[in-house]
């Protein structure tokens, strides 16, 4: 199948599916454009429409056995894809990468330890640490004249002389499109060796990289696997998020004793039959369709910086080096992230509000441009509207 502009051109038409990117009628007015949760408005890779349909075919969906094909098909893919080579005994399936955030988290420190989150970043991460009773210890990240973000390693030296006991990193960042260099994940690596702790890292978006930039594994750099647990799933790359299955890489035998702990303890299972025949089928099947994706989110990512220059010039793009998420900062309209919101919400565009992210998103939004082009145009439009009215 060719899998070119007009294939992802046409979109899928996902209201009247229980979508929360469509459906949430308390976020989302009918004809609404959404441009706010982080999943994409195309179909999906046809080979897993065609695995899943065939598995339900079979009339019955009893309990698993463990395929090791499936952990095959991650290792392959990711060897394949990124240069690492994974051996299946150094992975672990769960429903989800939030869910590998907690359990490292639960592992790896204990009651009122400080856990290093880099601000702005993904909702999740603050309460993966609050729920559990741990210290949050944000480092901001620095930001320069043209928006890029860049870590604070003196920041994180600092929170580590204090005691923090675990990092948890987002690579590549969300919201802020930053794809980690070489450099910068080394420094950080040998920060955490230094003071003797471990890093947690999500790494949802790693095939959502753009050239020149190239992704870089955490467990690709000197010293990491003696302390770093990678959580990586096929949901945000195929598009199957629904579908709840994710994987922990770690190459530390002792430290993936310490998270069976905690799985058996927290009754944490997976392997639902339709995720892990999606998931195989991805790894298997799905190269082409994601190299054309690729493409289409490359142009994508030219015009939203071309539409933001034309239609909202007191607004500031970060520079998009990673994942399908922009970070915008609107502060040049004088409207709080609140007023933002409703002001959205009255024109008929919903983007996800900058403080979700913490503080320091107060006056920014988070614009998803996995969309067909012309949603995204549209969608450009009445942010217009929305801010000079």
């Amino acid at each position: 199948m060719k899998y070119d502009r007009a294939f992802y051109e046409q979109g899928i038409d996902r209201r009247n599916t229980f979508c929360e990117k469509w459906d949430d009628r308390e976020v989302l007015a009918e004809g609404a454009i959404p441009l706010w949760v982080a999943d994409m408005d195309f179909p999906c890779a046809p080979p897993i429409v065609e695995a899943l349909v065939e598995r339900a075919k079979h009339a019955c969906y009893g309990y698993n056995m463990h395929n090791p094909d499936t952990e095959k098909s991650l290792c392959d893919y990711w060897q394949r894809r990124h240069g690492l080579t994974i051996l299946p005994e150094q992975t672990k399936m769960l429903p989800c990468v939030v869910t590998g955030l907690r359990l490292c988290i639960r592992s790896f420190t204990k009651e009122g330890d400080g856990v290093i989150v880099f601000t702005p970043v993904y909702g999740p991460f603050y309460t993966a640490v609050t729920d559990n009773k741990r210290k949050l210890v944000k480092v901001p990240l620095l930001s320069d004249q043209e928006g890029r973000y860049q870590m604070d390693f003196d920041g994180v030296e600092k929170a580590l002389q204090q005691g923090a006991k675990l990092i948890l990193l987002c690579n590549p960042h969300n919201p802020i499109s930053r794809a980690w260099s070489q450099e910068e994940l080394t420094a950080l690596v040998e920060l955490a060796a230094r003071y003797q702790v471990p890093i947690a890292c999500d790494e949802i978006h790693a095939d959502f990289v753009y050239a020149p930039r190239k992704f870089v594994p955490i467990l690709s750099i000197p010293g990491a696997g003696e302390r770093c647990v990678m959580l990586c799933a096929a949901s945000k790359t195929f598009n199957v998020a629904g579908l709840q299955q994710a994987t922990a890489v770690c190459f530390n035998k002792e430290m993936r004793v310490l998270m069976d702990t905690d799985v058996y303890a927290t009754g944490v299972t997976c392997g639902n039959t339709f995720a892990l025949c999606a998931t195989q089928a991805a790894y298997e099947h799905g190269d082409a369709w994601l190299d054309g994706l690729m493409d289409y989110l490359d142009s994508n990512r030219k015009l939203l910086a071309e539409l933001v220059e034309k239609y909202l010039p007191k607004a500031r793009l970060t520079p998009v080096e990673a994942t399908y998420l922009s970070w915008l900062d609107l502060r040049g309209y004088g409207k709080t992230s609140a007023e933002m919101g409703e002001a959205f919400g009255r024109h008929g565009v919903a983007l996800t509000s900058g403080v979700y992210f913490g503080d320091e998103g107060e006056g920014y939004m988070r614009l998803n441009f996995g969309c067909p082009s012309s949603m995204l145009e549209e969608g450009i439009k009445r942010m217009k509207d929305a801010l000079e009215e």
